[in-house]
């Protein structure tokens, strides 16, 4: 009996030990959503943009309200900037979720509405259990034509993949 016990707790000590190790794995790995593929044939040369080249683009605030979250601020650049930083030239733009949700929107109407590619609301960073780190948000108080359901699921969180294509 005294085999089995120490056994048994040689096995649970074990399993333990991978739990923690796991789980600490999960904790300190980055997630790999902290920067946005970007691809298409209306890409000159694809690659990927991170938070970092991100933040160096100028910084737009958007108050404005979404069914998810009321009132909030939002901030991040313009999606028109970082497309044009990519040389992009096409007329759909397409951005992919981490879980692959997808919108396509057309080039003309992120010109018209200027949504932006928010990484902070009210201040704080976006983490990605809270729709972060980059959510596409409208202005939606400004123009009252998109505050419906078709555009606010426009607002698509957690990218990780832009496409252009003509």
């Amino acid at each position: 009996m005294l085999t089995i016990t120490a056994r048994t707790l040689r096995s649970a000590s074990v399993a333990l030990f991978l739990c923690l190790a796991f789980a600490f794995a999960i904790v300190s790995t980055p997630a790999a959503s902290q920067e946005i593929l970007v691809s298409g044939t209306g890409i000159a040369k694809p690659g990927s943009i991170d938070a970092t080249r991100l933040a160096g683009f100028p910084a737009v605030e958007i108050a404005t309200k979404t069914p998810w979250t009321g009132p909030a601020r939002f901030s991040g650049p313009r999606l028109t900037d970082v497309l044009a930083s990519l040389g992009a030239s096409g007329s759909k733009v397409t951005l992919i979720a981490v879980d692959d949700y997808k919108v396509e929107l057309q080039l003309a109407d992120i010109q018209h509405y200027q949504p932006i590619i928010a990484v902070s609301m009210n201040g704080q960073p976006l983490p990605l259990r809270g729709r972060g780190p980059f959510w596409l948000m409208f202005p939606f108080d400004e123009h009252p034509e998109i505050q419906n359901d078709t555009w606010y699921f426009r607002a698509i969180w957690q990218i990780d993949r832009i496409r252009v294509d003509p």
